[in-house]
């Protein structure tokens, strides 16, 4: 399976998640993480997210652990929102 055969949904899923992940890393390299959990809440639909706006945050950080979120926006709000536990690995 390709992200070019998931639904619309899925796709949001998906893109929302890297934007999430990318950001996670930035903030904690050189550590690595591992995701612990993923909670995703879907509040409307969209049939382009390409065209949607991918905002990731940094809830807080400990010594261990980063707790995450971020939304997938459209002209008329959020359309996914999602919040994700990482475990951080010091690096090696």
């Amino acid at each position: 399976m390709t992200t070019e055969t998931l639904r619309a949904d899925e796709a949001i899923a998906v893109r929302l998640m890297q934007a999430i992940r990318a950001d996670a890393e930035i903030q904690c390299a050189p550590d690595a993480l591992d995701l612990v959990s993923v909670t995703l809440d879907l509040s409307a639909t969209a049939d382009t997210p390409e065209a949607l706006v991918y905002k990731p945050r940094i809830d807080r950080k400990t010594r261990t652990i980063l707790f995450t979120s971020g939304s997938a926006d459209g002209s008329k709000g959020a359309v996914m929102t999602a919040t994700v536990v990482y475990r951080i690995r010091p690096a090696d």
